[in-house]
């Protein structure tokens, strides 16, 4: 039985033959948002990259405090708050490397750092996302060739963040993609973390929630209006997700949304219907931030109008990529940092062709 009112009904039953006929018929699909244009091949030095995990995988002592070191600042301080860093005093420091021999021998530390070690380590995947990550930065040089590129840092936060950006750091809270069944993930509290949450803390993941949450916090001082319409804020996530996509070609677009390939596969077939409810004047000029949320917040599902509840959720950043996949390719002269500057919804409604 359809999840949707008799009156949606009919309008998702046969998405996928309509998707189907799209590509039979129109040739659709695979080319949308014209990426080709935009390949570059990496430029620049490597990232200064560390790995300030392997210091809780030793157990090692806090080290002497340099005079700036952005990394410990950033998990001592500010993720873990064990205490000020560099520490003002000697009392200051031996409280903090209390604090730190404390954390680094807790039981729930040391379970999730053997699923860090077998899944992320010893498997190569953070080798891999190191490459990834240097070719994604080395591509972003030469499409914003003035803009800073950050240092990156591999760190566990106890399951604090996933990532921690600033224009300057990007550091990433592995123990999010150890994978959904280790025990350390499956321990975490639900009310916190949901089942639904922990079935995407895999490794697949790493890459696009990095390069993703940095490029959202670099953009948002210049291009994100947090008393902005709805229309505006899926417009700001899709120009982020589509430049994602131009920075890492070789992930797949389901890993940039945290979704399944199965997940991915629903929204393309139901694209037509999506928009068909998201369209109503009443969702897409919102300023409701409730309402807002619904359609970009994570969840089970998208809870927004009659969406039904086998949809995935965050159907909001999928519809926001798709209106720029459309501009990009109709608009051969924009360059990505143009696109960017583009803040006018309109153009890319009208651009837009649901289910091209």
């Amino acid at each position: 039985m359809s999840p949707f009112p008799n009156r949606f009904a009919s309008r998702f039953q046969p998405a996928a033959l309509a998707a189907g006929m799209c590509l039979l018929v129109l040739g659709c699909g695979p080319d949308r948002g014209d990426y080709p244009r935009f390949a570059v091949n990496p430029t620049g030095p490597a990232l200064s990259v560390t790995r300030s995990v392997d210091d809780i995988l030793q157990q090692a002592p806090l080290p002497a405090p340099p005079r700036e070191d952005a990394v410990r600042t950033a998990l001592l301080q500010d993720i873990l708050q064990l205490g000020p860093w560099p520490p003002k005093t000697a009392r200051d420091r031996a409280a903090l490397d209390s604090a730190w021999s404390t954390f680094t021998a807790f039981e729930g530390t040391r379970v999730a750092l053997g699923g860090l070690d077998s899944s992320l380590i010893r498997s190569g995947t953070m080798d891999r996302a190191t490459a990834s990550l240097n070719a994604a930065f080395g591509r972003w040089r030469v499409h914003f060739p003035n803009a800073p590129v950050p240092d990156l840092d591999f760190a566990y936060t106890g399951f604090n963040f996933s990532v921690y950006p600033s224009d300057d750091l990007l550091l990433i809270g592995t123990e999010f993609f150890i994978g959904a069944d280790h025990p350390a993930v499956r321990g975490l509290p639900t009310h916190i973390y949901p089942r639904y949450m922990q079935e995407r803390m895999v490794p697949e993941h790493l890459i696009g929630d990095a390069l993703r949450g940095w490029l959202l916090v670099h953009f948002q001082d210049d291009h994100y209006d947090r008393n902005g319409r709805l229309s505006e804020e899926l417009l700001y996530w899709g120009k982020v997700l589509y430049i994602a996509r131009c920075l890492a070609p070789d992930v797949a677009p389901q890993d940039l949304l945290d979704w399944s390939q199965a997940e991915w596969e629903w929204a393309e077939s139901h694209e037509r219907q999506i928009w068909s409810e998201l369209r109503q004047e009443e969702f897409l000029y919102t300023r409701r931030r409730m309402d807002i949320q619904r359609w970009v917040a994570d969840a089970p599902f998208t809870k927004a109008g009659e969406v039904p509840q086998d949809s995935p959720d965050r159907l909001g950043w999928y519809m926001g990529l798709r209106w720029v996949e459309d501009h990009m390719a109709r608009r051969a002269d924009l360059d990505l940092p143009e696109l960017m500057a583009q803040k006018d919804v309109l153009p890319f409604l009208q651009t837009y062709r649901p289910g091209s």
